[in-house]
């Protein structure tokens, strides 16, 4: 944790320029652990905060939804309740239907630009791409599918392989709980995993740089202890940057600064390094 803090201090990194890499390494791993987990609680944060107002909806809601609903019965493809074709539109970008009568599906379709269309033996999605009219449209086969899906006053029943489901929002809330506490282990995992690969990167890609100060600084350090000191020399400039996202705060052209920062420290490291490296009179 010491380096974490003396990475500020270009007196620091004479201390550990000469370090194995291998401890450099290591403190980079912890480093990036840090700034993942940090990373990652500001974002479960807002995942938990889209959690709360989905419950909030639902609980408002999905009574509402399942009351526009009919009932719907599904035997090995063929749908055996509705027996009328229902539509519900969704401002009329979207809408939810179901057609017994499959003459009648491909003219329902073209009326939508984006649509969930049961018929037949068959589920149609189409959603439109762009404003250019291009659409996609998947089909998904259902003849071995049987299912029923009953709306309540509390929301929906359903009936799937002899196994029963309550879609309520008492249910909903429960099922996003659960998943509430996956949010953060996720979230750090990917962080991690994302940061262990360019972190080190930025390291030998940012070795260039510090071959170019050492040139014209006229100073000897080996490879070793330039990527020493341009491993620590990444904590002031990523630290810039979790403060500004956990923030919430957006920098324009903030990689300059970023470059700039980092740069700045390797030439401080390198400049100290090499006072303490020459020989005193």
């Amino acid at each position: 944790m010491f380096g974490l803090f003396g990475a500020f201090d270009p007196r620091f990194y004479p201390k550990i320029s000469k370090q194995s890499i291998g401890r450099s390494i290591g403190f980079l791993a912890l480093f990036v652990l840090i700034v993942a987990a940090c990373v990652s609680a500001r974002y479960t944060s807002v995942v938990l905060s889209g959690f709360t107002a989905a419950k909030k909806w639902v609980h408002g809601n999905i009574a509402a939804i399942a009351s526009e609903y009919p009932a719907v019965t599904v035997e090995k493809g063929v749908i055996v309740d509705p027996k009328e074709s229902f539509i519900k539109e969704y401002d009329k970008r979207f809408a939810v239907i179901i057609e017994p009568d499959p003459d009648k599906a491909r003219a329902i379709m073209d009326r939508y630009p984006n649509l969930a269309l049961l018929t037949q033996k068959l589920l149609i999605i189409k959603q439109a791409k762009d404003s250019s009219g291009a659409e996609e449209i998947k089909t998904y086969p259902m003849e071995k599918t049987s299912f029923s899906i009953t709306p309540g006053e509390s929301g929906f029943k359903l009936l799937y392989e002899r196994r029963q489901f309550d879609l309520t929002s008492r249910t909903i809330s429960r099922w996003l709980d659960i998943a509430g506490l996956f949010v953060f282990p996720v979230l750090l995992v990917i962080c991690f995993a994302a940061y262990c690969f360019a972190k080190p990167a930025h390291v030998f890609i940012f070795s260039l740089a510090s071959l170019i100060i050492a040139a014209i600084m006229k100073i000897k350090l080996s490879y070793k202890e330039m990527w020493n000191i341009g491993a620590y020399a990444l904590v002031p400039s990523t630290c810039a940057a979790v403060l500004l996202d956990v923030s919430g705060f957006r920098v324009p052209f903030f990689w300059l600064l970023y470059c700039a920062i980092y740069i700045a420290y390797l030439y401080l490291g390198m400049k100290a390094s090499a006072a303490a490296s020459s020989p005193k009179n």
